[in-house]
């Protein structure tokens, strides 16, 4: 088979990288690979190599990875080895594999349904759908990416997937069991996900038990990816020492960060403040509490890395887009769009030209125009497409997450903060808590800091927002800005604004697209106590807040048996806003009938991008 692009065998290569490259076709191998080993460049590699030199059928192949921004890298990097006929392998999620199976194989498949009735479906299909099974007997070859990450239903549906191929069918499966965290959530140090339940069987675990399915190991031992000294000890001694079971004992965490500390570039201050850092630095906390906090008092621009935040789809798509109600879109409009709208006025990451080509290649039209009813469907998706969204929340700044969120993903700079006083059930969640910090560690290409942070106590409601008691009790710090706490229609909706206060709200972030704001809310009486974010104590009233954070505000006093003496407060200062944001509704999204025009036809609405953690004062009733 001819493919374009520069043949993966030809990229100096090293012998054992080479040994899982070149693989017969149809083995089946687990590879031990490292932080810094060139896991992602191999796992591509082995597919370019099985297409270019094997003649497997790219159509045949199959890439399975843990996240959609690695599925994007994957995409891109699988490009550049084999051309076009990249576009044909089936690259995606766990989740987005089992959702196609579950939709072209079940009439009745339904995305409302749960998680986990989903998932189990899909695992029956496996097992006793004829069409199923002729459908895997295509295939030729499959890769799975991070595979120390899949538990519970994943694990299991992955399980059953191997064992549903055809015995000549490969299996290249890629691992690092000293980066295996997700057993733990990144809400408080040594929480275990769901309510305390131990995960099952691993899946690394169940493939190599079970010798008919035919796994051997090969192991990535040298690393590429930084010729720091410290990094180089940090990515293969301490990573030894953390798979070690002999050395897994109390005070292991306490050992795993005196011996990062040690092999650390330098050590930070004590009090690190994200302000004192550059949109090239990564600073990685251990809890979604200690970021929040540390974002809250910096006043500069930043970018959250955090679950709970939905994809951002940059502020430029509503500015040009809020009014325009055409079903087509020339390349010479947008132009003259951008050029009156966003040149001199916002800094978006690229020009007009790449805008352009973003526009097509989500929604563009054989005559080289643009389809914005199929754009709004796919930008008003819950995960719109890669191609237009931001990869973190915020402005361009210093990174600021949990190393749970950063996992995967690497930084020249990392600036890692220990936390300290930490204590443990067991020891094996100790053990667990010591990979975290490896992980965390090992997201460094260039140069790791090591700072303090001290394990402060923050608790987590059902929706996933976390609030904090200071000051003994008399304020609470409460999460903002989650996904859903904005909505188009508290920002244009006609209840909450009449037509020329909603233009005034839209003006005003299209101003301040770029920049840090900070708001206030008040609560409104004739909106349900529902809060507007007002810009200070200025007109304009720029949206009004949903219902989830007064219910979740509710619920806080429940948890403090303080909700039949206390109530929440009416107003609320020091909510911070990196800068502006766009939300996008489908055409047929029944939002739209609320909303003032032009937006309930255009579909398109800027929205303030908060990211804040301020404090809330419960006052007694009256």
């Amino acid at each position: 088979m001819s493919v374009a692009g520069k043949p993966a065998v030809d990229l100096g290569w090293g012998a054992d990288q080479l040994q899982v490259i070149e693989a017969e076709a149809d083995a089946r191998i687990v590879v031990e690979a490292g932080p810094g080993t060139g896991k992602t460049a191999v796992a591509c590699a082995r597919l370019a190599h099985l297409i270019s030199e094997e003649d497997v059928e790219p159509s045949n192949t199959w890439m399975i990875s843990f996240t959609r921004t690695a599925v994007a890298e994957i995409r891109a990097r699988l490009h550049s080895y084999v051309g076009d006929a990249s576009f044909s392998i089936r690259i995606a999620t766990i989740d987005s594999h089992a959702w196609s199976i579950h939709s072209g194989h079940d009439a009745n498949a339904r995305l409302t349904g749960s998680y986990e009735e989903n998932i189990a479906r899909v695992i029956d299909l496996l097992k006793s759908d004829e069409d199923v099974a002729d459908e895997l007997m295509q295939i030729e070859h499959v890769v799975i990416d991070e595979a120390q990450d899949l538990v519970g239903q994943r694990s299991d549906l992955i399980e059953e997937l191997v064992r549903r191929l055809p015995s000549d069918c490969g299996v290249t499966v890629f691992a690092d069991e000293a980066q295996a965290i997700y057993g733990f959530s990144d809400d408080t140090i040594g929480r275990r996900r769901g309510e305390g339940a131990k995960p099952g069987k691993a899946l690394l675990d169940r493939l190599r038990a079970e010798r008919s399915l035919g796994f051997e190991t090969l192991i990535l031992k040298d690393i590429y990816r930084t010729s720091s000294p410290g990094l180089r000890k940090i990515f293969s001694d301490l990573r030894k020492d953390v798979l070690d079971k002999n050395k897994h004992r109390n005070g292991l965490h306490a050992e795993t960060a005196e011996r990062i500390r040690e092999l650390a570039d330098r050590q930070g201050p004590k009090r690190i403040k994200v302000a004192d850092f550059t949109r090239d630095d990564l600073l990685l906390f251990r809890t979604r509490g200690e970021v929040l906090m540390a974002a809250q008092f910096c006043d500069l621009p930043l970018r959250l890395r955090l679950s709970g935040y939905g994809a951002t789809l940059p502020a430029w798509l509503a500015m040009c887009f809020w009014d325009f109600l055409e079903p087509y879109l020339g390349e010479r409009h947008f132009l003259d769009l951008w050029a009156a709208r966003i040149e001199s006025k916002a800094a978006p990451q690229y020009g007009p030209a790449e805008a352009w080509q973003h526009l097509l290649r989500v929604a563009g039209r054989n005559d080289g125009s643009v389809d914005m009813q199929k754009l709004r469907r796919r930008l008003g998706q819950a995960r719109p497409p890669l191609e237009l969204t931001l990869s973190e929340y915020g402005l361009q700044g210093p990174i600021v997450g949990t190393i749970h969120a950063s996992k995967g993903r690497e930084a020249s700079n990392v600036v890692l903060l220990l936390p300290k006083g930490a204590e443990f059930d067991s020891v094996e969640d100790e053990a667990e808590e010591a990979r975290v910090l490896f992980v965390g560690a090992t997201r460094a290409r260039t140069s790791l800091i090591v700072g303090e942070s001290n394990a402060f106590r923050a608790s987590t409601l059902g929706s996933g927002r976390v609030f904090r008691s200071v000051n003994y009790g008399k304020s609470t710090m409460v999460e903002v800005g989650r996904e859903g706490d904005i909505t188009a229609r508290g920002l244009v909706g006609s209840r909450e604004f009449t037509r020329d206060l909603a233009r005034a709200g839209q003006n005003f972030l299209a101003k301040r697209a770029d920049v840090v704001t900070t708001y206030k809310l008040e609560a409104d009486p004739d909106l349900d106590w529902r809060y507007r974010i007002w810009n200070g104590d200025q007109d304009p009233c720029v949206a009004v807040m949903s219902r989830n954070l007064t219910f979740d505000l509710w619920e806080i006093l429940e948890k403090k048996k303080q909700r039949h003496s206390h109530k929440p407060p009416s107003y609320v200062n020091h909510v911070r806003g990196q800068g502006s944001a766009t939300i996008v509704l489908a055409p047929d999204d029944s939002e739209l009938e609320t909303l003032n025009e032009p937006w309930a036809t255009s579909g398109f609405v800027l929205s303030p991008r908060i990211a804040a953690f301020p404090p809330f004062f419960f006052f007694r009733r009256k």
